[in-house]
Order: C-alpha cells, then sequence, then structure tokens
C-alpha cells in the first residue's frame, strides 16, 4: 500500500469537503505523519474529482488503519480512536466551527444543514444503515444499526460538552445556539438514521417537562422552520437535558387525521386526533403563548396515570403544531425482544442491533431448511423469538421457502410484532381518548 498517497488523498480530501486551509497543509500532513511514526515523506498527485464524489471519509480511513495496524501501531480495538484522532486532525476547530455556524445563521435551518453535512463528511455522524424500506405514511421504520458500545469511563455521558475532543469523541463537533439563556449546543447524532438528526443538550441533568423546555422548543422552531424538536421517554427525559431535532419527519409526523375535537376553554386551538399506534393528539396554533399552556394543562392531567410521553413541536408558514404521544406501560418480552423502548421508536423508527439482526438470519435459515429447527435452536437469545418462530414455521409447514420469500416472511412477522410492540404500551383506545379529553372539558366534533 501506498501510505504517502493515501495520506494525499485525506488532505484533498479536508481541502474540499472539510474546509481545510491550504495555510495549513503542511502542519496537518506533519500530524498524520506523527500518528503514522513517518520520518519521510513523498508527495503524490491526487485524483480530485475521484475525491470529491466521497460522500465520507471511511475508504481513505480504512487504507491508513490497515497500514497502521500492519505496522503494529494499532490493533483493531483501537480502529474507532484512530478514526476520530486522524479526522480531529483535519477537521476545523470547535470555535472555526462556531464563526461559520454564526456566519450563516440569518438562515438557522441551513446553517444546521451545514453542521450536518459537516459532520458526516468529517465522520463523526453515521448515514449509511442498512434499512427495510417502508411505503405508506403509517409504516415502521426499521434500521440495522448496532448501539455507540460501552460507556467511556470519560466522559460518562456522550452528550455531555466535557467530552467535546476526547478520545472516540475528538472529530465531534457542539454548535452554540441562542436559546433560552444561550447554554444549548447543537451535535449531529453520532448515528444518525434520517438527515439533519442531532442533538440540542446542554448540562448533564434530567431535563423536566415544564414551561422553560417548551419555551426553548418553541424558540428553536421559530429559529430554525421546517425542523422539528422533539423530546420523549418520560416527565423527566433520561438523564440529560436535551432534545433530538432534524430536517426529516419522522414516521410519527406522517400519521392521518382522525378525529377532531374542541376545547371549551381553548376554542382557537385545532385539536385533531392522528391514525398512529400510540395514542397521539395533534395540537396546532398561531398563539405561542396559548399553545404552551395547554400542552401544559393535558401533560399535568396525563402525570396521574404515571406513564410517558412524546413531545414533537414543528412551525408549518405562521402555525406552531404539538404532537402529544401518550404511553402506558412496557411492551411484552416477545414484542420487545426485537428493539428497546427510547424517543426512536416512539417516533416509529426501531433500531435492530447485530445480534437481532443475526437471529433473524438464522431465522430465515429454519425457512429454508438450510438449518433444521428444534426446541433446542432456542438459545443464546434465540428463546425471546418463540413465539414469532412458532407462527413462521407453522406457516410454511412442510415446504420449503427459497431465501427471498424466507427473508420477506420474516420482514412482515417483524413488523407486526412491532406494530404489537407499540400497542402494548398505547394509553388509550378510542372511547379512553374521548374520555379522558372529556374530563379536560374537549369534546369530540361531530
Amino acid at each position: 500500500m501506498n501510505i504517502y498517497l493515501n495520506i494525499e488523498k485525506l488532505i484533498t480530501y479536508a481541502k474540499i469537503h472539510l474546509l481545510l486551509d491550504e495555510a495549513d497543509e503542511i502542519y496537518v500532513r506533519n500530524l498524520i505523519m506523527q500518528k503514522l511514526e513517518l520520518s519521510e515523506y513523498i508527495a503524490y498527485e491526487v485524483d480530485e474529482e475521484e475525491i470529491e464524489g466521497y460522500e465520507n471519509p471511511f475508504a481513505i480511513l480504512d487504507n491508513l488503519f490497515a497500514y497502521a495496524q500492519e505496522k503494529g501501531i494499532c490493533k483493531e480495538e483501537d480502529r474507532k480512536l484512530f478514526n476520530a484522532q486522524l479526522m480531529d486532525i483535519v477537521s476545523l476547530r470547535p470555535g472555526e466551527m462556531a464563526d461559520t455556524f454564526e456566519s450563516l445563521s440569518k438562515n438557522q435551518a441551513k446553517a444546521l444543514e451545514w453542521a450536518f453535512d459537516y459532520a458526516v463528511k468529517n465522520g463523526s455522524a453515521i448515514t449509511d444503515f442498512h434499512r427495510w424500506e417502508n411505503k405508506g405514511d403509517k409504516n415502521l421504520e426499521v434500521v440495522f444499526a448496532g448501539c455507540c458500545g460501552a460507556k467511556d469511563s470519560y466522559p460518562g455521558c456522550c452528550l455531555c460538552l466535557e467530552g467535546e475532543g476526547y478520545g472516540v469523541h475528538q472529530n465531534e463537533r457542539y454548535i452554540p445556539l441562542s436559546l433560552g439563556d444561550g447554554d444549548w449546543y447543537y451535535k449531529a447524532a453520532k448515528r444518525a438514521y434520517v438527515d439533519g438528526l442531532g442533538n440540542i443538550v446542554k448540562e448533564h441533568k434530567p431535563l423536566e417537562i415544564n414551561e422553560d423546555a417548551l419555551n426553548i422548543m418553541f424558540d428553536f422552531v421559530e429559529a430554525t422552520p421546517g425542523w422539528y424538536i422533539c423530546t420523549g421517554e418520560s416527565e423527566k427525559t433520561a438523564e440529560h437535558a436535551h432534545f433530538v431535532c432534524g430536517s426529516k419527519l419522522l414516521p410519527i409526523h406522517k400519521a392521518n387525521d382522525k378525529r377532531k375535537f374542541k376545547s371549551k376553554d381553548y376554542p382557537y386551538i385545532n385539536i385533531v386526533e392522528t391514525d398512529w399506534y400510540l395514542s397521539l393528539l395533534k395540537l396546532s396554533c398561531t398563539n405561542r403563548e396559548k399553545l404552551i399552556e395547554f400542552t401544559l394543562k393535558l401533560i399535568e392531567a396525563y402525570k396521574k396515570n404515571d406513564g410517558k410521553v412524546f413531545i414533537s413541536l414543528r412551525k408549518i408558514e405562521s402555525k406552531f403544531t404539538v404532537e402529544i404521544a401518550f404511553m402506558r406501560g412496557e411492551a411484552k418480552k416477545e414484542h420487545s425482544a426485537l428493539s428497546s423502548l427510547d424517543l426512536y421508536a416512539m417516533a416509529g423508527i426501531f433500531r435492530i442491533g447485530g445480534k437481532v439482526e443475526e437471529q433473524l438470519k438464522t431465522i430465515e435459515k429454519y425457512l429454508t431448511k438450510e438449518i433444521r429447527f428444534t426446541p433446542m435452536c432456542l438459545v443464546d437469545g434465540m428463546e425471546a423469538h418463540a413465539k414469532m418462530i412458532d407462527r413462521l414455521l407453522k406457516e410454511v409447514g412442510t415446504s420449503q421457502l427459497g431465501a427471498v420469500e424466507a427473508a420477506l416472511d420474516v420482514k412482515e412477522e417483524c413488523k407486526k410484532t412491532l406494530v404489537a410492540f407499540l400497542n402494548d404500551i398505547r394509553a388509550y383506545d378510542e372511547d379512553g381518548m374521548a374520555a379522558f379529553l372529556q374530563a379536560q372539558e374537549i369534546s369530540l366534533v361531530k
């Protein structure tokens, strides 16, 4: 392998995609040389048109890592750290990122699109996941993506600003935002399942869903029309004060209207129950203050049920739209075997990890008879899929499916299971939702 050519490719990539200044080229090259323990250098010509077509740096990084591994500089378990260190070298410094963002922030939506694209280009946000294609406005999205891995001893939280520049987070960048008290930042999601996906983060403490939190959300969508911001999981969201935002609508946002309601005290707020798996209300109004007041009233009324809520906010032209999904209970064990309940699942994006993906491939082999199924096969986590396997095998009977047909059958059965997952945790059926709203003097429009 020509290590010098690959270093030139990385530097050229950084000049084209990451705004690397030519004045910094020698400095950056020397840092990379030291990382790779090189004491001499040979310059090579690089095909700039080829590099311009790269969507991310991983093809170049793989070559550089192969060299480092061959020379004993790194081991396989060091790959993420190696990549982060090299991309940190060729990326803008945090202050330069903030200055560039501020220069674009007359249109914050465009500025955030730039920040997200930069994170993809410098390898800190990953977008190229394998997923099941879905069609229709009510279908769930399934993404095959492993977890981020074990927590670092420092920083203890991968969202905290204190981790910027440390370890595998070295190439991640935080963008300061003018929200509330100003101590908020945008960070592109490490695993970006949809365009623009990122976190709006603050200090490490639970986020109270109260008037202050809703004002932060409204500040964001007023400054960034066309984007959504949402939070979920509970009255206190996880352990960190953060929201999730993005530019591409999530499945929950695409649900059709089902029934209309009207409030006695807030007649100017449009209230719609949507056709979603969870108990979902969509509230829309031009009056920010009254919409916050009404939203908090509904959440307060639901608190006594000790349930969870998903809250999303968008601004469409001059009108704000708040979506509130009410949840209660936990998914049954057989339904939660594929994925876990988190903000993304509430929004209709289920993440299936590597181990479960391998288990699904094994189930396909039971259907093609490549592997003979016996109850003894239900070990090492496979027992969690016992009911699904039983249903599929009964449908197949003595037939032997082809590989494509088996994969489709497993896919459809998984989607049914994920729908059941959300139905398990929904707070109300139609009558229950109407009764809950009636108690708040909100009546059905017939």
